[in-house]
């Protein structure tokens, strides 16, 4: 379900309680970076937001749909972060994506949701589509607009499609994050998207 069908099934019966959506949203993060999609059903949900279960059926359409919705709210200051890489002059552009990057893969739990969302794809493809459909393409948007704004710079090749770019600066650093051994903090991770980004804006130091 998109943001504006979400807020247009809230806007129904009873006011929503902020504080309830805190607790529940906190509670299905919770539960699914420590037992995944398997352990993370509405019941279990409600129990341990200590709500109960038709807070939940009157908020959200789906375990994926409030899955998804609890993962992007734990992203919301890098979100903010990211948006302002679109928005420097150019020379600050590749620093502001470091920044944004580096804060969001280091953020506590990530390592371990991200993982817990890849494994669910093959039992549990719906999940990957909700967060992607709802969540990801925004933020991909941004990002793209920061990536032509560099081309018309000739900061990247004229040639570099943003799509593949996202793709190759994404897939290398969860291959860091997630395959390579070691434990990964934030001066770990920008330590290796700096270099990464070396690779991506030739033209400009970073």
């Amino acid at each position: 379900m998109n943001p504006a069908k979400r807020k247009a099934k809230a806007g129904r019966g009873r006011p929503r309680d902020p504080a309830a959506d805190a607790a529940v949203l906190r509670a299905a993060l919770e539960l699914f970076v420590e037992h995944g999609i398997e352990g993370s059903s509405f019941e279990q949900i409600a129990r341990r937001a200590g709500v109960a279960r038709t807070t939940i059926y009157r908020r959200w359409s789906s375990r994926e749909d409030l899955l998804a919705h609890a993962m992007d709210m734990s992203r919301k200051a890098p979100e903010r972060s990211l948006t302002a890489a679109a928005r420097v002059p150019p020379k600050r552009m590749a620093e502001e994506l470091i920044n944004a990057l580096s804060e969001t893969v280091s953020a506590r739990d990530y390592r371990k949701m991200v993982a817990k969302l890849v494994g669910s794809v093959p039992d549990s493809p719906e999940l990957m589509a909700v967060y992607w459909n709802t969540y990801l393409i925004p933020r991909r948007r941004i990002v793209a607009e920061t990536i032509d704004r560099a081309r018309e710079r000739g900061l990247v090749p004229k040639e570099t499609d943003s799509e593949i770019l996202q793709d190759m600066i994404g897939g290398a650093i969860m291959y860091h994050l997630l395959i390579r051994p070691g434990h990964k903090n934030r001066k770990d991770m920008r330590a290796y998207i700096r270099t990464l980004m070396r690779h991506v804006f030739p033209g400009e130091r970073t």
